[in-house]
Parts: C-alpha cells; sequence; structure tokens
C-alpha cells in the first residue's frame, strides 16, 4: 500500500507496468508576440481540454517565463512533456534525458541575425576583416552565439574573440541598446526577438537593420522524458500526430484550435531532429578548445565532433533517395 500512496499520479496495469494518469506539460510563454501569460494560456486551454479529453490523462500546464525555467522544470520532473521552441529542445534532448516525438508544422522557423544601426554602412564583409576595428555583441542562446560563429565566422575562419575590438555576450534588449548607443558596430539577436520589438516598439524597430541572416533553423519540437511509461508516450505521441486530420466539422474545430496557436499540425519526429544543432554546437566548442590551448579539452572536443558527423553522415545516408536502375542498363547475365 506505501508503493502506491507513492505514486498518486500513478496507475498500474499488468505487466509491471506502471502508467501515469496526471502529467505536467511544459509550454513557453511567448517569445514571438507580444501577448500576456494570460493569453498564452487562453491559447493553450482547448488544446489541453482536448488532450485531457481523449487520453484521460489530467493535464497540469506549466508555464515558463524563459528557457531556463522551462529547463528546469523538466530536469526537475515537475514536467513530463511539453513544447519546446527551436533550438531550447536541444538541451532536454542532450542534457535533460528528453526524447523527440513530434514535430510542429506551420511555425515560422527561427533564424539568427545580426543588426546595425539603420544608417550604417556595415556590410558582412566587413565583419569578416579581422581588424580589430569592431565592436560585436554575440547572444546568450544557441541561436544568437553558436549560429552566427558556426555559419558565418567559423567558415570565414574568423575568430571574435581575436578579431574584434570588443566582444561580449548579452541579452537582446541590451545587445539592441548598445547598438543604438554606438558602443556595439554590430549584435546578434534572433527574428523571433526582432518581431517582437517591431510589433511592441515600432520607433525602436526603425533604427534598426539587418545585414545577415543565417538560414532557418529547426523547427519547434515536442518532447517527453525518457523515462516516462509506454502507456503514457503512446497516449502522447497517437494524441498529437491525428490532431487537427480528422474530416468534418470535429476535424475542423482541432483545426481551429491549431490555428490559433499558429501550428499546422505535428508531425513524427525523433532524436535526429537536433543532430544539425549538436552538430553546430559541437563545432563551436572545438574551436572555444582550440582557443584554449589544452591538448586533453581539444581532443575532447575533437572526438565529440567526430562522433556527431558519424551521426549526421548515418542519416544523411537513410534519408537519401535510393538511386534507381538504369532501365537502359544490360541485365546481368545468369551463371
Amino acid at each position: 500500500m506505501a508503493a502506491l500512496l507513492a505514486l498518486p499520479a500513478c496507475e498500474r496495469f499488468g505487466n509491471g507496468i506502471t502508467a501515469r494518469s496526471e502529467i505536467g506539460f511544459s509550454i513557453p510563454t511567448a517569445e514571438k508576440t507580444p501577448e500576456t501569460k494570460a493569453e498564452t494560456e487562453a491559447r493553450w486551454a482547448p488544446l489541453l481540454a482536448d488532450l485531457a479529453k481523449q487520453t484521460g490523462l489530467t493535464i497540469k500546464a506549466v508555464y515558463a517565463d524563459d528557457y531556463e525555467a522551462q529547463r528546469g522544470a523538466f530536469q526537475g520532473r515537475k514536467v513530463q512533456a511539453g513544447w519546446f521552441e527551436n533550438l531550447s529542445g536541444a538541451e532536454a534532448v542532450t542534457q535533460e534525458h528528453g526524447e523527440v516525438f513530434a514535430a510542429v508544422e506551420g511555425v515560422d522557423a527561427l533564424q539568427s541575425l545580426i543588426i546595425v544601426p539603420v544608417e550604417s554602412k556595415l556590410t558582412p564583409a566587413d565583419l569578416l576583416k579581422c581588424d580589430k576595428r569592431l565592436s560585436l555583441a554575440l547572444g546568450d542562446t544557441p541561436s544568437t552565439f553558436d549560429t552566427p560563429l558556426y555559419t558565418l565566422f567559423q567558415p570565414a575562419k574568423v575568430d571574435p574573440e581575436t578579431c574584434f575590438k570588443a566582444t561580449r555576450e548579452t541579452g537582446p534588449d541590451k545587445a539592441i541598446a548598445g547598438v543604438l548607443k554606438g558602443t556595439l558596430s554590430a549584435a546578434a539577436i534572433d527574428s523571433a526577438h526582432l518581431l517582437k520589438v517591431q510589433q511592441g516598439d515600432a520607433e525602436t524597430f526603425k533604427k534598426l537593420k539587418v545585414i545577415w541572416a543565417s538560414e532557418p533553423l529547426a523547427e519547434d519540437v515536442l518532447i517527453y522524458r525518457e523515462d516516462l511509461d509506454p502507456v503514457t508516450k503512446e497516449k502522447l505521441r497517437s494524441f498529437f500526430l491525428s490532431y487537427g486530420r480528422a474530416p468534418g466539422a470535429e476535424g475542423d474545430r482541432q483545426r481551429a484550435v491549431l490555428s490559433r496557436l499558429g501550428f499546422a499540425g505535428f508531425s513524427p519526429e525523433d532524436d535526429g531532429h537536433f543532430v544539425p544543432i549538436r552538430l553546430m554546437r559541437a563545432s563551436v566548442e572545438l574551436m572555444k578548445a582550440e582557443r584554449g590551448g589544452k591538448a586533453h579539452d581539444i581532443e575532447t572536443a575533437r572526438q565529440n565532433l567526430s562522433d556527431i558527423q558519424a551521426e549526421q553522415r548515418a542519416l544523411d545516408a537513410k534519408t537519401a533517395p535510393q538511386l534507381l536502375a538504369d532501365p537502359e542498363a544490360p541485365a546481368s547475365s545468369a551463371k
């Protein structure tokens, strides 16, 4: 009886399976729009009500003000599943025992941007001159730190630490303020934050100019904990992958719920989703290790990068289209 009392959010099935009857579901408060937390909760309420009704689970929504709060809730087992925006999910998978089970369709993919004052004549080529003339702020997130390093500076063999007069890591609001005050020549932010500025502070937005943008980054994903029981995993997976797919009035209602969230639906996905992100971060870690000059750190970073490159090759081979035999080629003779 004591063991049962210790598992109030669980129920027991046959074959020794203990499935949850209640889960915490993590949702970041909107970063892409200037809406309030109450507005975010109102948009999510119909979907979570459907999730509870169709799975029989009690759903406790846990709204996180930022990624660190979301990560802490996931790490502390306050939540067992959730929606993770873009790159933030990579750490939930690699460090917090998360497992990707679906991708969110229809969400604008995040981009890394470099901004300057609107009157600035700077170009991306100027940033790559390595003449210690400019000051640069990189962000404090993967999209604003790792991404510009990996996609802009590394290919040109430019290390911002040694090529700029000054570099710093800071949040987007301080980066924008520095650019407008002239204490920074340029700064990295992401497209979600710039959209937030455009919608909430049009005057500031008019004073900024984007001179470089990365390719779109990974889509948003749904993640559950690796140690979540298989019954609950399947309930979550089946619900999300079928939601909004039905014909008729009920399907129309579900699609309207998704539309209010800015989603088109959900598609199957796995942890391979984050291999390109992990590859980017491992490459940046190797650059840092080489800058530090410690042989052990360099070898560790190099091996980590090599391992992830092997994963990427395996994924590429798995997803590459199979070459069809040339119909004009002669058939081999039987022996």
